[in-house]
């Protein structure tokens, strides 16, 4: 894994089939065990994790963490994992993607719809970098901060990108999507958690709970404007220099 000036940064993504097949099964067989022994011992919580786990991955996002207060209306009323545990499901769901990404990213590629999402998350990440090239000083900070923000969107996928952009070696972005992942979920988890606290404090102030509410949804929204205006005048800046 050592770089050398001669032949560059080695693809993170290059990896031999005897390390590919110990990971992919390490990660597929945990997780297979994982859900037979839960449908086996503990079938209610299981199944709702069958519905929460896609709802992170296509819907809520880091935002998971509130389903373990307020569950899911309609589909989860009374949810039965508090909020740190689903922080603690978004950082397993993290690492679980960035070692799926690593280790089978030329498979991946022969999926129609997954092709699509990982060229997408691939030129986001380069766009990114350059819209922001000093993430290359920080390059294991700049991974644990693009993960863990909600408004990142691409998540664990993009943030395996622009390791691979950054020129990290794999064991680096393993790491660093995986912390991301964890801090993301558990920050979210301690803002719910203290932000239920708050309403059941102040039940009988809603306008103050409203402020609270709106202020967060600023930042948030802040956050990803900043992101997405960064990623647009690079996006412009490719296109000038391709005319």
């Amino acid at each position: 894994m050592n770089d050398t000036p001669e032949s560059g940064p080695r693809n993170p993504f290059d990896v031999t089939w005897k390390e590919r097949a110990i990971v992919l099964t390490v990660v597929i067989g945990s997780l297979a065990a994982a859900i037979a022994l839960g449908f086996l011992y503990a079938p209610e919580a299981t199944r709702q994790l069958t519905i929460l786990i896609p709802s992170s991955f296509f819907l809520l996002g880091k935002f998971l963490p509130g389903a373990g207060l307020y569950g899911i209306p309609g589909v989860i009323e009374d949810c039965i994992w508090s909020p740190y545990e689903l922080g603690l499901v978004i950082g397993i769901m993290d690492t679980c993607t960035v070692l799926v990404i690593v280790y089978s990213l030329e498979a991946l590629y022969m999926l129609p719809l997954v092709s699509t999402l990982l060229g997408k998350a691939n030129t986001n990440a380069q766009l990114v970098l350059r819209a922001f090239p000093r993430m290359r000083a920080f390059a294991i900070v700049a991974i644990v901060l693009f993960v863990l923000f909600p408004v990142s969107g691409t998540g664990a996928i993009g943030g395996s990108f622009l390791g691979a952009v950054l020129g990290m070696n794999r064991f680096r972005i393993i790491a660093a999507v995986s912390a991301g992942g964890f801090f993301g979920g558990l920050g979210m988890a301690y803002l719910f958690t203290t932000f239920g606290k708050a309403v059941e404090t102040l039940g009988h102030n809603p306008y103050l709970i409203t402020a609270i509410a709106v202020l967060a949804v600023v930042f948030f929204a802040a956050l990803s404007r900043a992101d997405l205006k960064g990623i647009a005048r690079a996006r412009a800046l490719d296109e000038a220099g391709s005319m």
